[in-house]
């Protein structure tokens, strides 16, 4: 005897595949932030120190006056 049944799969196993499919992307995606942090950590720009900012200052703005006159009018 033949019978013709068509068997539907249950619905938790689509739902298990699609936690499956989110947990890997969530991986994926903190692996890239890690990545992506690290990277920037190892190749952040170095933006000098503050004096060499003051002292580039004072050369644009006064350059007829020396470092520590132009501290004072700068208020520094």
């Amino acid at each position: 005897m033949i019978f013709n049944v068509d068997v539907e799969k249950h619905p938790s196993n689509n739902l298990d595949r699609y936690f499956r499919i989110g947990f890997r992307l969530l991986c994926w995606s903190l692996v890239l932030l890690y990545l992506y942090a690290i990277l920037y950590v190892v190749f952040l720009p170095d933006e000098g120190s503050p004096e060499d900012s003051k002292e580039g200052w004072c050369e644009e703005y006064h350059p007829q006056l020396t470092y520590d006159e132009c501290a004072v009018v700068a208020g520094w």
